[in-house]
């Protein structure tokens, strides 16, 4: 009777180990387990990002039935960026219509509106750069996005951030865009060194000085 017992318990035992691996809860590394129908060449491109599950969720809906390109992607991506980046800015600009803020917190409010409006400059030359397919160009612009938001969460340091959620979407956003650009970088094909051409010497090569 007590084989029975202890058998069943391990039966039982079983499956629920089964049950606890099979509704395990996804890491933002593993979107094997969140996106079934997610597409392998979007899941390749997405696996390298900050937050792979954003970048999916953001960039499947606009594929279509066309294969992933890393370029169209990343515009997709800045897109969002964009987006995140105006809602945030009109929340910013909700919380300083209130007339109880304290001084130091309008203050570092008046930074955050500076700061992402400068993000949206940011981005909007980055689109110029995409649509000319200048990579380089696009990375150097969007790098100072991560820069102007750090600077804006810097000044919540000692007091409650109000719309710190948002924030970390446009740093989450950001980081997905500029891992985009460094796998397109490293996709494309190395450059291709120039070679200095030296001109014929001409017949007056060896003549030193000036002809009167």
């Amino acid at each position: 009777m007590d084989f029975f017992i202890i058998n069943k318990i391990l039966i039982i035992t079983s499956l629920a180990s089964l049950f606890l691996l099979t509704n395990a809860v996804p890491s933002s590394r593993n979107i094997h387990i969140v996106h079934h129908d997610l597409r392998s060449d979007l899941q390749d491109l997405c696996q390298k990002t900050t937050n792979p599950i954003l970048c999916a969720k953001t960039i499947q809906p606009f594929l279509g039935n066309s294969a992933v390109e890393p370029l169209k992607a990343l515009d997709v991506e800045v897109d969002a960026t964009f987006n995140q980046t105006k809602k945030t800015m009109d929340i910013i600009g909700d919380l300083l219509t209130k007339q109880d803020n304290p001084k130091s917190i309008k203050g570092s409010l008046d930074t955050c509106k500076q700061q992402y409006s400068s993000i949206l400059d940011s981005i909007k030359e980055t689109k110029d750069a995409i649509a000319n397919h200048d990579v380089i160009t696009a990375k150097f612009k969007f790098s100072a996005v991560i820069s102007f938001q750090q600077t804006c969460q810097d000044e919540f340091k000692k007091s409650n951030f109000p719309f710190a959620d948002d924030s970390d979407a446009v740093f989450q956003l950001g980081g997905n865009c500029l891992d985009i650009i460094a796998d397109i970088e490293k996709r494309s094909p190395p450059p291709t060194p120039t070679v200095a051409v030296q001109s014929a010497p001409s017949e007056f090569s060896d003549v030193i000085g000036t002809v009167s």
